[in-house]
C-alpha cells in the first residue's frame, strides 16, 4: 500500500513527535518516509543489523524484544497504531539496532532514514524536546520493569500489566494480548503463566479466553499488583 505526500503528511500530525509541525514541514519530512506493508510474523529488523531508519506505526501491532543468552525471549515493548519505536540509535552513538522487531499482526509502518532526519530535527528544536522526553520515557519504563523482576512475583507482576493495558474507567476490560507475549513481556514462561491465570480466575479477577482476557475485579487486582 503506497501513500502519497499529503497523506503521509497528514499520518505524520497524528503522532507525538510532529503535533507542532506545519504542513510545510510535514510535507518535508514525508519526502524522506517510505512505506512499508509487513505481514504477521515478517521481522523489520534483527539485532545487530545497521541501524538506516526508525519507524511509525500506522496499523498492525509490532513486538519489539531481545533473546537472552539463555535462549529466552523478553519482550522491551509492544508496539501499536501512533506509535514509534527504533529511534534510539539515532540519538546515540549505536550503529546498530540493540534489539528485534517483528510484526504481530499485519502492520502499515513508516520508515524515516535516520540520518536525514537529524537534520530536519536540529532545525526544529520542538522535535529534539519530543524525542527526548519519548526516549526518557522508555527508559523510565526499562528500570520499572527491572526493579519488577527482582522486587515483584509473577502474580503481581501479571496484575500490574495487566491493569497497565486495560482501560482506566471502567471496572470491566478486556485485554487482548497473546498469552505468550504476556509471559515475555512479564519475565517468565507460558508454563508459569497458565498457573497464574489458573489462580485469578479461580479467585474471580479475571476470565481467560483463548483470545482474551477480561477483567472482573480491578481493585483486587490492584490488591495483588501493590497499586495505591
Amino acid at each position: 500500500m503506497g501513500l502519497n505526500d499529503i497523506e503521509i503528511a497528514n499520518a505524520l500530525q497524528t503522532f507525538y513527535y510532529f503535533e507542532s509541525l506545519t504542513l510545510d514541514q510535514l510535507k518535508a519530512i514525508s519526502s524522506i518516509v517510505q512505506t512499508h506493508q509487513y505481514d504477521a510474523g515478517e521481522s523489520v529488523f534483527s539485532e545487530g543489523q545497521k541501524a538506516l531508519s526508525f519507524y511509525l506505526v500506522l496499523s498492525g501491532q509490532v513486538q519489539v524484544y531481545k533473546i537472552s543468552k539463555e535462549g529466552k525471549e523478553i519482550v522491551l515493548h509492544l508496539v501499536g497504531p501512533g506509535e514509534s519505536f527504533a529511534e534510539f540509535p539515532f540519538f546515540t552513538e549505536m550503529e546498530t539496532y540493540p534489539a528485534n522487531a517483528i510484526c504481530l499482526q499485519p502492520s502499515l509502518i513508516l520508515a524515516i532514514n535516520g540520518a536525514t532526519f537529524r537534520e530536519v530535527a536540529r532545525q526544529n528544536p520542538d522535535i529534539m524536546f519530543r524525542i527526548t522526553a519519548q526516549l526518557a520515557k522508555r527508559l523510565k519504563e526499562f528500570n520499572e520493569f527491572i526493579e519488577d523482576l527482582s522486587l515483584r512475583n509473577v502474580d503481581s507482576r501479571v496484575a500490574k500489566y495487566l491493569l497497565s493495558i486495560s482501560e482506566n474507567s471502567p471496572e470491566k476490560a478486556v485485554v487482548r494480548v497473546h498469552k505468550k507475549t504476556l509471559a515475555a513481556i512479564v519475565g517468565t514462561v507460558p508454563e508459569t503463566l497458565s498457573r497464574c491465570f489458573k489462580r485469578m480466575s479461580g479467585d474471580h479477577l479475571i476470565e481467560v479466553h483463548e483470545h482474551h482476557i477480561k477483567i472482573l475485579d480491578r481493585s483486587a487486582l490492584k490488591t495483588m499488583a501493590s497499586i495505591d
